[in-house]
């Protein structure tokens, strides 16, 4: 494959105090249509995970068809005590091949980014690498009283939805987590992380471990905060078609890391069957947050794709993206619907990555080369090259209220994007995380004003307005 010649050699413009902060708030009084704001992060997820499940089903997930789209930095600002987080590079990414297996965040990180505007360091979830405590989005959308959740096929006390509300400096750290978690302001709290199941879906004797201790668990299990507490399936399914009503909910299945990734036999077993998939958590959430009459704030996590990765299991990992993309076209089909007065006008819908896991390229392992077609139903040709977390750029997609904002933030450039992964143009433009937070508090119909010193602390890729004209101009 042949280079394209970057017109742009440096994909980050650093810009002074003080147009960062004129340029938010700027935008700031030009947006703010959203009512609702749901960001569905499929983690670890890369444009060939992506590929390889279109290749596989033979269909396309529905948010490949939106209109804004772009690629993704994930990169943060490194670990404590070890190396620095340093923006991805075009140059170096394609001048050789092991460079993306180096300086790859961690889904505490990156969520702390996505949720916050932050970079912080590896393993600590919304704390300045200073060691100050951060506010989310979904923290300042409670306050203006509107409902919130985190939704996950993983144990809900892991990092990326642990990250909607929490504060630590050890992302495995479930004893401060999970009574986090449970004396929030959440509404809607659902994934994995039983203390009772197996990864088979079989009871065990007690094992709090995975919800920090007992006082944790009976504190879920009695309503704490005023949340009904399901477990069951059935109850799961109630609350999806509508026969169970309630205000605030914990649902936790009958599983203990994962809804089905993690089943003894994966992929070929049976599925558990005592457990909700992602499709109906997401519309049991909907169902909770939408009674809310002054709009809501979600993040709905396709979390076992990243453990697939890692285990570089493609099969595994096609599965829960399948997953993740059906729950992604229940959320479509809502806001289609006009659900609740919720749809498309009122409604910033987001899908997206935290960062890439496994290193997901063509057959030929340890070189740049597509994956191969081999027709619907049959695995595609990939090879993993590595069993951790990559820097590669990351797709991500929007529609509905204020999506046209992240035309803002398109500040760095990939030209060789669309030639090295057999994509769209449009991915050859991308944002920084950190731009996800940005552009869900603009876009938030009451956008909370964020001080000065925490757009300082953000990713600083925010370009010279001129800059960012261009890049919207020829997305």
């Amino acid at each position: 494959m042949k280079f394209k010649q970057s017109k742009t050699r440096t994909a980050f413009v650093g810009i002074a105090t003080g147009a960062l902060i004129l340029a938010s708030s700027q935008m700031a009084m030009a947006a703010g249509e959203a009512k609702n704001v749901i960001l569905m992060i499929s983690d670890g997820q890369g444009f060939n995970t992506v590929k390889a499940t279109d290749y596989f089903t033979g269909t396309q997930g529905v948010y490949e068809s939106f209109a804004i789209k772009g690629s993704m930095n994930t990169s943060s600002a490194g670990s404590s005590g070890g190396y620095t987080g340093i923006p991805y590079n075009p140059a170096q990414m394609w001048a050789n091949f092991n460079y993306q297996k180096s300086g790859a965040t961690d889904s505490a990180s990156a969520a702390t980014a996505m949720y916050t505007g932050v970079k912080n360091y590896d393993n600590q979830l919304n704390m300045t690498t200073s060691g100050a405590q951060l506010t989310t989005f979904f923290e300042m959308a409670a306050s203006q009283g509107k409902a919130t959740g985190a939704v996950s096929t993983v144990n809900f006390d892991h990092a990326t939805p642990a990250a909607v509300v929490a504060n630590t400096t050890n992302r495995n750290d479930y004893t401060t987590i999970t009574s986090q978690m449970i004396n929030s302001n959440l509404d809607v709290i659902m994934g994995a992380g039983h203390p009772l199941y197996n990864n088979n879906g079989q009871a065990v004797a007690a094992n709090y471990s995975i919800v920090g201790n007992q006082a944790n668990w009976d504190a879920i299990t009695s309503g704490a905060n005023g949340r009904t507490f399901i477990d069951s399936l059935s109850s799961f399914e109630a609350l999806a078609d509508g026969t169970m009503n309630s205000n605030k909910v914990f649902g936790i299945a009958q599983v203990r890391d994962t809804i089905q990734d993690s089943r003894t036999g994966a992929p070929t077993a049976p599925l558990n069957t005592n457990v909700p998939n992602l499709t109906t958590m997401t519309q049991g959430a909907l169902n909770v947050l939408d009674n809310n009459t002054n709009g809501f704030a979600v993040m709905i996590e396709g979390g076992a794709v990243d453990w697939a990765n890692h285990a570089n299991g493609l099969k595994r990992s096609i599965d829960e993206q399948i997953d993740f993309n059906n729950s992604v076209q229940t959320v479509v089909d809502y806001l289609n619907a006009g659900t609740n007065g919720n749809d498309w006008s009122n409604t910033l819908l987001i899908v997206t990555a935290d960062h890439e896991t496994g290193g997901l390229w063509g057959p030929v392992a340890g070189t740049f080369n597509q994956v191969v077609d081999n027709g619907a139903g049959n695995l595609p040709g990939a090879a993993y090259n590595s069993g951790g977390h990559t820097n590669t750029l990351v797709p991500f997609y929007a529609k509905g209220a204020d999506a046209d904002l992240f035309l803002n933030y398109l500040n760095g450039v990939d030209e060789n994007m669309d030639n090295m992964y057999g994509i769209d143009t449009a991915f050859n433009s991308y944002i920084d995380n950190t731009n996800i937070f940005q552009v869900m508090n603009t876009a938030n119909s009451n956008p909370v004003p964020v001080p000065g010193s925490v757009l300082l602390l953000g990713s600083g890729l925010v370009g010279l307005a001129g800059f960012g004209r261009r890049f919207r101009q020829a997305a």
